[in-house]
């Protein structure tokens, strides 16, 4: 058998000792210091861009029931009515032959063709918009005018109705940043 004499085998399992397979508390430390500081700058930009998101989400929903308002007023040889209510608890609704209170707070009749409100969307805000008729048979309307949305950090955007009936979403905030 070869065995190593006791002053070398000494040498050998010293050494071994001295080469430790973890982390040091201070390299954890630092580790955890440096992930903290990370998210501190991550965390707020993460949330602008959810704000972002769900405000081009809200503009492109409301662009969406404008067209089909201008459509179904044209292929029904209808009047199609858009009613807002602006503010924090917004909301927006489509109907056939009168206006509608799309918050249900009046007595005039429910949104039928089309409802959209902000419990799907609480970080956007409707700051102002004016409700408007798609006249039977041409799509137009005789009061264009902007819906304009806004999330708490402050990020805008318009979408807006020409006296054509046609809409398009601008502002700082837009894709391809179209001004209005």
């Amino acid at each position: 058998m070869n065995a190593l004499p006791p002053r070398l085998a000494r040498t050998r399992n010293s050494k071994r000792r001295g080469k430790s397979c973890g982390f040091t508390l201070l390299e954890m430390a630092i580790v955890i210091a440096i992930t903290g500081i990370l998210l501190a700058v991550a965390i707020p930009s993460y949330q602008h861009m959810l704000q972002r998101r769900q405000l081009r989400q809200v503009a492109e929903l409301l662009a969406l029931d404008l067209r089909h308002a201008r459509e179904l007023s044209v292929s029904e040889n209808s009047a199609i009515f858009i009613n807002y209510n602006a503010g924090k608890q917004w909301c927006w609704g489509l109907s056939r032959a009168k206006p509608c209170d799309c918050a249900g707070t009046s007595p005039q009749g429910r949104c039928e063709l089309s409802h959209m409100d902000n419990t799907h969307y609480p970080h956007v805000l409707l700051d102002a918009a004016q409700d408007a008729a798609f006249s039977p048979g041409l799509g137009q309307v005789a009061q264009s005018g902007a819906a304009a949305l806004r999330t708490e950090a402050g990020q805008n955007l318009r979408v807006v109705l020409n006296p054509m009936g046609r809409t398009h979403i601008c502002g700082p905030d837009a894709v391809g940043a179209l001004r209005c």
